[in-house]
């Protein structure tokens, strides 16, 4: 359910305009080919390419299934090759300096210092925090985030993956400021660790225009989102010397090749301690209001 939005999305936004007039029966590859070159003529990427070939094929594969059409006419039809070098995805993926990260962190108002901070510790999904309740934050001896849910488009669910699954250890100088956190928001195991000014459950939209859009407007990084955090927590494991298994394992991927292509290293297994955060992610100097834009 939560890949059919996206799908979704993807025929629309990239099939439906060219192909508005297209009945299923009459679809052939040369037309589903056709689609593609244009899309890479437009300046689209292979990896958008890819995922509306992805969706399309899902698409007519259930047609298929279901007598609509006599044969899927995407099988077969190859992605075309690119115009110009391209840069992966995963090599855009970039990752917020200890400098950079203080001073984005300086912007950002002080009520929302621990969230931020607790993103580039933990280097969860944005999703995985919004859906972190109490009863999955272990504080007390030997401290730990155990991941096992995610709120996505306003939906608490179960991780799609086992790999999802994971305990995260804490370091111990956030571990207590959770501490002091739960002894002033706690309001039962299965409430929000994180949650509004009322005690809602966070909007990620919300939470990006009104607290981290305007900070990274103010000191100049419009490129950052909430996932530059997961990116900036894996290359700060990385440089204090945890090895590919250890940030594999740390950052929930399924598979280990996605983490080596994404941060290149392979050493030992095991997970290893987290001590070393508290002194990596810190609020900076900063003139700026820690009143939020809209509070």
């Amino acid at each position: 359910e939560t890949t059919r939005p996206e799908y979704r999305r993807t025929i629309q936004n990239h099939a439906m305009p060219r192909g508005a007039k297209w009945k299923l029966s009459e679809i052939e590859p040369k037309d589903v080919r056709e689609l593609l070159m244009a899309m890479r003529n437009d300046g689209l990427s292979t990896s958008m390419i890819r995922k509306t070939r992805a969706s399309l094929s899902t698409l007519f594969a259930t047609a298929l299934e279901d007598g609509l059409i006599g044969t899927n006419p995407i099988r077969g039809v190859r992605i075309p090759a690119p115009l110009f070098e391209e840069i992966p995805d995963e090599e855009r993926a970039k990752a917020l300096t200890k400098e950079e990260l203080a001073t984005l962190l300086s912007a950002i108002p002080e009520d929302w210092h621990l969230f931020f901070e607790f993103l580039a510790h933990t280097g969860m999904r944005i999703s995985e925090v919004i859906g972190l309740t109490w009863e999955h934050l272990q504080l007390e001896a030997k401290p730990v985030v155990k991941v096992r849910e995610q709120v996505y488009r306003g939906k608490r669910r179960r991780l799609k993956s086992g790999a999802g699954r994971r305990d995260i250890p804490l370091a111990p100088r956030m571990a207590a400021r959770l501490r002091e956190h739960r002894e002033a928001h706690y309001s039962g195991p299965q409430e929000p660790v994180f949650t509004s000014d009322v005690g809602t459950e966070l909007i990620r939209g919300k939470v990006a225009d009104r607290v981290l859009n305007p900070a990274r407007k103010l000191v100049g990084m419009p490129w950052v989102s909430f996932h530059n955090f997961r990116h900036t927590c894996a290359s700060l494991l990385f440089a204090n010397g945890k090895n590919l298994k250890q940030i594999q394992v740390w950052l929930g991927h399924a598979d280990p090749g996605f983490t080596l292509r994404t941060y290149i290293h392979l050493l030992d297994d095991g997970v290893g301690s987290a001590d070393f955060l508290d002194d990596e992610v810190e609020v900076g100097p900063g003139p700026w209001s820690t009143e939020a834009p809209g509070s």
